[in-house]
Formats: C-alpha cells, sequence, structure tokens
C-alpha cells in the first residue's frame, strides 16, 4: 500500500457534483490502517463500493459457509461516516464459487438445485446488510460482445465459450432441466436473481451492471432486457408497484477509441426504459499493458482532459437520470489498469489536469 499524502484543499469532487449527481469510487480491505486515504475518501466521494471483497468468491467458498469479515468493516465504516454503500455484486460469472451452480465433478447442477442456490446465496448476503447497502449490483457483465443484434437480448446473454473465465455458468445450469415448451430457459436465472434480491432486501435499488455498454448491440440487449423483465414483473402476484430492475450501471471503462456519441446513444436508450442510471466503474485508459502510457504523454493527457471533459458535460446534461459516478480507482498507481494512467489523480495521489478540468466544469 502507497501511504500518499493527499491535498485536501483542493475542490471536493463530491460537494463539486452534489447538484448533479452523487460521486464515488472504490476501497480495498488494505486501506483501512490507513488514515490519510479513508480521510481523502470522505472529503472527496459520497459513495463507496469495494473493489473486490463482495464478490461471491471472497464470501462463501462452500456450501453453507459466509465470510463477511472485510465487508462489515467497510460498511460499518461507511455508514458511520454518511457514505452510501454499493454492493457489487450478487451474481456474475466470474469470480464466483462452483458450488453455486457446478457440482464437483465439474457438472452443472439441475435447474431447481441452481434456483435453490441462487436464493440461498442472495437471501444470505442481502439480509446480513438490510438497510445499509443502499443499491446492489444484482446482474454483472451478463452479456457477450456480440457484433449484431439478433432482435432478443436472450440469445446475447454468455453461455459457452472457449474462455473458461467468460463461460455463463448460471445459464448452463438454469438450462439444465429447463422445459422450452413452458417458455423456460438459461436465462431466466436474471428474473430470479433480481427477484430475491428484491424480496429480501425491498429498500435496496436494484441495478443491472455491463461494460461496453456503449456498442449498439449491447445497448439494445440491455434496455429490452430491462424493459422485457420489468414488463414481466408488472403482472407477478408480489408486484409492488416499482420497477424489478430499477437501474443500469453503465461500467465505462474507457479509452482513448471510446466513441463519446455512441456514449450519448446509450443514455438516451437507458433513459427511455425508465430504469434510473449509475457510471459505475470510471476510467480512461490510454496506451495497453504491453506499451504502458505511465506517464501520459502531453498528447495523451490533452485527449484524457477532452474525454473526461465530453464525457461529464454528458453527465451533467442527463443528470436528471443519473444517480450516482463513481470513479474506478483512487489514482493511477492504485488501479486494475495503472499502465493505462486512467484516473484522476496520479500516482503520488496528487490532482491531474483531467481533475481540474472535471471540477471547473462542475461550476458551469
Amino acid at each position: 500500500m502507497n501511504n500518499i499524502v493527499w491535498d485536501l484543499s483542493l475542490p471536493s469532487l463530491k460537494e463539486s457534483f452534489k447538484k448533479y449527481f452523487n460521486f464515488g469510487n472504490i476501497l480495498a480491505k488494505n486501506f483501512f490502517d490507513c488514515e490519510e486515504t479513508l480521510d481523502m475518501f470522505k472529503y472527496h466521494y459520497g459513495a463507496v463500493t469495494a473493489e473486490n471483497a463482495m464478490k461471491p468468491m471472497y464470501i462463501s467458498t462452500k456450501p453453507g459457509s459466509y465470510d463477511f469479515d472485510h465487508t462489515d468493516k467497510l460498511v460499518e465504516w461507511a455508514y458511520e461516516n454518511g457514505i452510501d454503500v454499493v454492493g457489487h455484486t450478487l451474481v456474475w460469472h466470474g469470480q464466483s464459487p462452483p458450488w453455486l451452480n457446478r457440482n464437483p465433478d465439474g457438472t452443472y447442477v439441475t435447474r431447481s438445485e441452481a434456483k435453490s442456490n441462487l436464493e440461498e446465496y442472495i437471501k444470505h448476503c442481502v439480509t446480513h446488510y438490510s438497510g445499509r447497502i443502499y443499491s446492489w449490483d444484482v446482474v454483472n457483465e451478463p452479456f457477450r460482445d456480440d457484433k449484431e443484434f439478433s432482435g432478443n437480448w436472450r440469445e446475447h446473454l454468455r453461455r459457452d465459450t472457449d474462455n473458461e473465465r467468460a463461460v455463463g455458468h448460471w445459464y448452463l445450469a438454469y438450462a439444465n432441466g429447463a422445459d422450452a415448451e413452458l417458455g423456460e430457459s438459461g436465462a431466466d436465472y436474471i428474473f430470479d436473481a433480481f427477484y430475491f434480491a428484491r424480496r429480501y432486501d425491498p429498500n435496496a435499488t436494484l441495478y443491472i451492471n455491463e461494460y461496453n455498454e456503449e456498442s449498439p448491440t449491447k445497448r439494445e440487449a440491455i434496455a429490452q432486457m430491462v424493459e422485457e423483465i420489468n414488463e414481466e414483473w408488472s403482472k407477478h402476484p408480489n408486484y409492488d408497484g416499482r420497477f424489478l430492475i430499477e437501474g443500469i450501471g453503465m461500467q465505462s471503462h474507457c479509452n482513448e477509441s471510446t466513441n463519446i456519441e455512441d456514449v450519448r446513444k446509450s443514455l438516451e436508450r437507458f433513459c427511455n426504459t425508465g430504469a434510473i442510471i449509475s457510471i459505475t466503474e470510471m476510467d480512461i485508459t490510454f496506451g495497453s499493458p504491453e506499451n504502458p502510457a505511465k506517464p501520459l504523454n502531453p498528447e495523451q493527457n490533452k485527449r484524457q482532459i477532452e474525454m473526461y471533459t465530453e464525457l461529464f458535460n454528458l453527465y451533467k446534461e442527463f443528470s436528471a437520470y443519473i444517480e450516482r459516478v463513481t470513479i474506478w480507482g483512487k489514482n493511477d498507481l492504485e488501479s486494475w489498469r495503472a499502465w493505462g494512467s486512467p484516473t484522476l489523480f496520479g500516482v503520488e495521489g496528487e490532482a491531474k489536469d483531467s481533475f481540474n478540468a472535471v471540477v471547473e466544469l462542475a461550476s458551469k
């Protein structure tokens, strides 16, 4: 852990944007021994997402076993300091224990077993923090990166793939025993996940969270899924007058090639679903792991300023629909994409030119 001395005379991000949306960032468990970092976080941010600690593999390694020690510390600290906690994430193809949807031999459990395991896991997680998590990323990254939209969102969900890290395990387990004549399919895990989250934590706002959400295919698949599931929910006997999928999380892991006009189109399409929007994991990378941009050269720095400015102009324009903007990384050194210098603060914790541009934009 890097002991950075943060400059708290800078304008506060959360105060600068408070009339538009909440401003967040991530924390990892190893920073709870660093008072300087915690003071900086309280100064700049009104929302916190656990970088990894709430992902399923860190909560439960086997049936009936749950470990909330690390997440308890984060939630208690945030609650005491008036910081909103984002629960990230309940259902994901990655960083999840096999027991949820697979047998010890690697085969898939049956549809009914998968549904039972899904309910058990979600119930344990959301009731443990009931009243202290303001929103849950219920399902994370369910869609493939397809080129053309087929007209049916279900056809774009993760299923079989050559990349083990991206297999749609929940889909395949739910498909194991699905009756097509009854309209059942592997896609049904998504409705069930949101239903269980609503049932056991009715106060939290429930989100779908996805990356590359500005691409035309994912844009339409996400929006169509949200609309269809909310329509299905409106006819459910337990319908409570609210959307089941209340929020769309746009991860916004951008790079120098991101098309800002595509981002606008996704914001417009998602607004039309009636759901609220959050920018959940924002960063803007340059270079590549093989050709790092550490630090940015003058041309890259200029372009990063332009991109942060263009994107935050969009967020201001759509602020009536945007609940939160979260940057994924406190500074360039500690970012998961440190090779791309993606955040608003440099490796020493210094405010980058992009930070200054974003703060200036808030007052315009």
